[in-house]
């Protein structure tokens, strides 16, 4: 697969992490009999979702952006990275701490792989603190 779908793949991935997110919190308060031991909340679920959103950010930003020294677009992948894994050892906390940092990371993995999609189309300067929005 070429690293311009591993970015959609990422976006995609990342995007569903926080609309999943935001979305059980909801739906916990308005179907309150929902129990949270469904697949969609089970932690194999969330294992198998961090690995894609993780595996999409490395293989689609770190090779393009390492060869034009993007560093700040490694960085937000890296810190939205460690916030999803950071998440999946909070499972037994409240949910807001593992939700919330779901959600950061995701939002900072949607924001580098655009920003990775800008550089390889050639709409971001070459300076690692300019990128065109």
């Amino acid at each position: 697969m070429t690293h311009k779908l591993w970015d959609k793949i990422g976006i995609c991935a990342s995007g569903l992490c926080l609309v999943h997110c935001l979305a059980t919190p909801i739906l916990l308060l308005l179907f309150p009999a929902t129990t949270m031991s469904g697949l969609i909340d089970s932690h194999l679920f969330h294992i198998i979702f961090a690995f894609i959103v993780v595996s999409s950010i490395f293989i689609a930003v770190y090779p393009n952006c390492h060869k034009h020294g993007h560093k700040d677009i490694i960085a937000l992948a890296i810190i939205g990275a460690g916030l999803i894994l950071s998440a999946l050892f909070l499972h037994d906390f409240p949910i807001i701490y593992g939700h919330g940092l779901t959600m950061l990371g995701s939002i900072l993995l949607i924001i580098a792989h655009l920003k990775n999609m800008k550089v390889r189309h050639g709409k971001c300067e070459n300076d690692e603190t300019h990128c065109s929005h």
